[in-house]
């Protein structure tokens, strides 16, 4: 009996110290995203493709990890003073998009890992060393620039194409690193050079400098209109689709997802792609990589997508060969 009460004992406490020694684990720590938001506010909704794409991976909010979002919606104009504003609650790791938001980011911090959710030639303006050895605190996913095809596509629309205005929508004052401008000029004069037009550059601040803006387009006699992806475009496309249409201008974007809101032809890297690759960025530097040990992404995959009721309501037929090369159509 003795015996037979002693193994009970023992095989109690062999069941019993594993179970204790788990309780006695200490918790890991949240891990803290900073997140730099040009488009959307803040706090991120569970939806977010940010935060959807790290549950995927196995991240869960409140749980493994937090998202700390400082959103410029309606004040782009403060985007140094709120990335340094992010960079001091000292999170783990930040996110940005578009490039002068990693930008902003990188001159506030060389220590904190920056994932690029698309950084426009990113080894040309100075974001990283080199794509395959980024060297410093950013990685991610890099955009290039495609001008020469987004104006080749937009002339099998509008064959008269002999002056474009450029809206860029990055707000007042922008902080545009000197590099990104001499490399978009130089993509637009290989596209000029190709495709016979003259560009002149907008650069918007405010809601109300759109109604300027196309009464110059119009009055000038712009043959069409390049709708840059800045968070000022973005806040205001609602309004710029409708003077587009009032005023009689094609336009053309490199985002996919303006066709949808009344753009009439889209070009560009596939931001739900790029999102997806640059949470697992952010998955494995959480995880303990350095980023300067991963080699920046370039996009590969490309969106093409056409509004026939833009192109309908505005006079244009679009050529059945560039309706079948379309990734989306919207009638």
């Amino acid at each position: 009996m003795k015996q037979r009460k002693l193994i009970a004992l023992i095989c109690g406490l062999a069941i019993a110290w594993p179970l204790t020694s788990d309780a006695q684990q200490p918790k890991q720590p949240l891990k803290r995203v900073g997140v730099l938001a040009s488009v959307v506010p803040c706090p991120l909704q569970p939806d977010n493709p940010i935060v959807r794409r790290l549950r995927e991976l196995g991240w869960i909010e409140g749980q493994s990890f937090v998202v700390d979002c400082v959103s410029t919606v309606g004040r782009v104009d403060q985007l140094p003073v709120l990335a340094r504003e992010l960079v001091a609650r000292h999170p783990d790791l930040l996110i940005a998009l578009p490039y002068t938001f990693v930008m902003a980011l990188k001159q506030e911090t060389t220590t904190i890992p920056i994932v690029m959710l698309g950084g426009w030639e990113a080894e040309r303006i100075g974001l990283v060393t080199s794509l395959a050895r980024p060297e410093g605190n950013v990685t991610g996913v890099a955009w290039f620039g495609l001008y020469p095809k987004q104006m080749e596509l937009l002339k099998e629309v509008v064959p008269t194409l002999r002056r474009v205005a450029f809206i860029q929508g990055q707000g007042a004052n922008p902080r545009i690193p000197p590099g990104a401008i001499k490399i978009g000029t130089e993509y637009l004069a290989i596209a000029a050079s190709t495709l016979g037009f003259t560009w002149h550059f907008f650069q918007p601040g405010a809601e109300t400098d759109y109604d300027e803006i196309f009464a110059r387009l119009t009055a000038e006699h712009f043959d069409a209109a390049f709708i840059g992806g800045g968070p000022v475009n973005s806040l205001n496309l609602t309004r710029i689709s409708q003077l587009a249409l009032s005023h009689r201008i094609p336009t053309v974007s490199e985002q996919s997802e303006y066709a949808e809101r009344g753009i009439l032809l889209t070009y560009g890297q596939d931001s739900s792609w790029s999102v997806a690759r640059a949470m697992e960025y952010v998955d494995k530097i959480l995880r303990g990589a350095k980023p300067s040990d991963l080699p920046v992404e370039q996009a590969t995959k490309l969106h093409l997508a056409v509004n026939l009721k833009t192109a309908k309501t505005l006079g244009f037929t679009v050529p059945p060969s560039l309706i079948a090369r379309a990734d989306k159509v919207i009638e």
